[in-house]
């Protein structure tokens, strides 16, 4: 059986292709954007989304996503929002209130003889504001910085300042957030708004213009899926019923080839490779959904593994999918591992709904090299270890836990942890007897 389906993407074309751009923000940031972006008018395809409140990023990042190859968020605020509502699969840049935009806020301020000696700042951290007053060499009595990484609450901003200027330790507010600057306009606080300028826009646009591209020129590389069924000699007793198995199983394979407009081929007696680009698949691994296109057929039991490479040459890719499905075929059921063109692997990847976790197989950070070196452990295993806290959240785990993590004996995984601890990276928090029987559970605290 061979099955082609054709694809017409190239890297020449993508390079001809305008960008679409998806904008996030508020009102008035928007306004000034949109000014920015006629500039851009050849290159960019916009998809504008305005809020009034912060809150409604979440809902608009959803519908955003779905239309555009990049995201300008503008400001931090409402790309913080984003990261902890939904999970960004785009490439994403914000519009900071650095520089430029510092040095406007001033100017504004000295333009209307406001007394600027005593000063608060929201959202910037000091050391940005410190490098302002130096270079525009002003002379501060008070300043007053309330900086967070992520997201804050407008009233919480809002208070910050008003109570400030209650106690008269300033004569003047700066402000980041639109709500806040309208509260204390309301209240009767003298305050600025720090606006992005054109400068810091047209940066920024060229940015997200940029990791676009790349995405774009990403998405047509070459992928190349094995999927492989793992109970032959188990489950199937004759040659008859293999045959009528394999019928169905390919009916199911070349839907979902055909909807991933890639090329599917036989190879051997019970693996099937199928060519696609990388822009098909990648970004939407929540799930394996290969079993979702023959789970219709209640008696075709079988197991499948499945395992993805990409690369820049089909042989890359393809060398890169059998060693995906080296992982896949341990697991106890229908799962997919995805190894990229850097060696990272992600995985495992379940027809439900999962939370798989990528690390490096091939590592270069010195310092995990070096924890590898004093733990004793090879790099890979280093790294898929910090993989699976990350992915847990928290910097504790039993060797039980961690065995059936990285697939090993828990006697193996129990060995691996006392070499963390005895280099220094660990210690055991805790142990706990299960009614007398058999030994002791450990609870291990890891700092890799």
């Amino acid at each position: 059986m061979l099955m082609n389906i054709e694809h017409n993407n190239s890297i020449q074309e993508v390079k001809g292709m305008k960008i679409k751009l998806g904008i996030i923000g508020s009102v008035e940031t928007i306004d000034k954007i949109k000014s920015v972006l006629e500039e851009f008018e050849d290159k960019v395809e916009p998809f504008i989304y305005c809020y009034q409140d912060k809150a409604e990023t979440v809902e608009m990042l959803e519908e955003c996503q779905s239309k555009v190859d990049a995201i300008l968020f503008s400001g931090q605020v409402p790309y913080s929002v984003a990261h902890q509502g939904r999970e960004i699969r785009k490439p994403t840049v914000f519009i900071p209130r650095t520089g430029t935009s510092l040095y406007r806020a001033f100017w504004q301020m000295e333009m209307e003889n406001v007394d600027f000696r005593r000063i608060s700042f929201d959202t910037i951290d000091s050391d940005a504001v410190e490098e302002v007053i130096k270079e525009l060499d002003i002379s501060l009595d008070e300043m007053y910085v309330k900086y967070y990484p992520g997201d804050i609450d407008y009233h919480e901003l809002t208070e910050f300042h008003y109570k400030l200027w209650q106690e008269k330790k300033i004569n003047v507010a700066a402000t980041c957030l639109s709500t806040t600057y309208r509260n204390l306009k309301a209240l009767g606080v003298p305050v600025f708004r720090m606006l992005p300028t054109r400068h810091l826009i047209r940066e920024h646009i060229n940015r997200a213009i940029y990791k676009g591209s790349v995405e774009k020129i990403r998405a047509t590389q070459m992928a190349v899926q094995i999927v492989k069924i793992k109970n032959v000699s188990k489950s199937i007793s004759t040659e008859y019923e293999f045959l009528k198995i394999k019928n169905k199983l390919e009916e199911g394979l070349i839907s979902y080839t055909q909807e991933n407009m890639g090329s599917i081929f036989p190879f051997g007696r019970d693996e099937y490779l199928i060519f696609m680009t990388r822009g098909t698949i990648d970004g939407d691994y929540a799930q394996f959904k290969l079993p979702g296109y023959i789970s219709n057929e209640t008696d075709l039991k079988v197991a499948l593994a499945s395992g993805i490479g990409y690369g820049d040459s089909v042989h890359e890719a393809e060398v890169n999918a059998r060693n995906a499905l080296d992982y896949a075929v341990k697991e106890n059921k229908d799962c997919c591992y995805i190894l990229d063109e850097k060696g990272t692997i992600l995985g495992p990847i379940f027809e439900e709904e999962s939370e798989p976790f990528s690390y490096d197989l091939l590592v270069e950070d010195d310092s995990v090299l070096e924890m590898a070196k004093e733990i004793q452990i090879s790099p890979s295993y280093v790294s898929k270890i910090k993989a699976i806290l990350q992915k847990l959240n928290k910097d504790t785990i039993e060797a039980e836990e961690l065995a059936n993590y990285l697939g090993i004996s828990v006697r193996s995984s129990r060995r691996i942890l006392k070499q963390i601890i005895d280099a220094g990276y660990g210690s055991v928090i805790a142990s706990e007897s299960r009614a007398g029987i058999g030994r002791p559970r450990q609870i291990y605290e890891i700092n890799l």
